[in-house]
């Protein structure tokens, strides 16, 4: 059965990877294709926006599904979801600023000004996308939790048991 936690364990990992690459192509515009790099870079904001919202309205219920888990902890829950309401927000603004810069400049280039707010509002944007998925990652990873030790991760995945050798009789 596909659940809200299923689609935020699908969606997740978009608005960080799309701000990211957005990133790179917005600096890359600076050399090479200007125009071409920049309307790319500002149309992958867009969905990463709609993917942040996606991430967000998918997140109670993925919360809903780990509450209780054995090694699950009530704050590395609540730390992601605070962050994760910031950096959708903000992504969400960025979203609507690249789609009025790509109304703005439909018919001229887009200004080399105009693309270095889009570049820091984007270095934000993939930071808190970053940490948001990290304070997410906490949540069932020991390996990214601080201070965690080895009863911690056993608690969350214990060990398996393994069968002994099939044997031929």
């Amino acid at each position: 059965m596909f659940t809200g936690a299923h689609l935020h364990l699908l969606v997740n990992h978009a608005p960080i990877f799309g701000s990211l690459f957005a990133l790179a192509l917005l600096v890359a515009s600076y050399f090479t294709s200007a125009d071409v790099l920049r309307r790319t870079a500002f149309l992958v904001l867009i969905g990463t926006a709609i993917a942040g919202a996606a991430a967000d309205l998918s997140g109670d219920a993925a919360e809903e599904a780990v509450k209780g888990l054995p090694g699950v902890r009530r704050e590395d829950v609540q730390a992601h979801s605070q962050m994760g309401d910031k950096a959708y927000i903000l992504a969400g603004l960025l979203g609507v600023l690249s789609l009025g810069a790509l109304v703005r400049w439909r018919r001229r280039p887009i200004p080399a000004s105009a693309t270095l707010v889009a570049v820091l509002g984007t270095a934000f944007v993939s930071g808190a996308m970053m940490y948001t998925g990290l304070l997410g990652g906490q949540v069932r990873h020991t390996e990214v939790r601080p201070g965690a030790t080895a009863a911690d991760a056993i608690i969350i995945e214990p060990p398996r048991q393994r069968r002994p050798p099939a044997t031929g009789k």
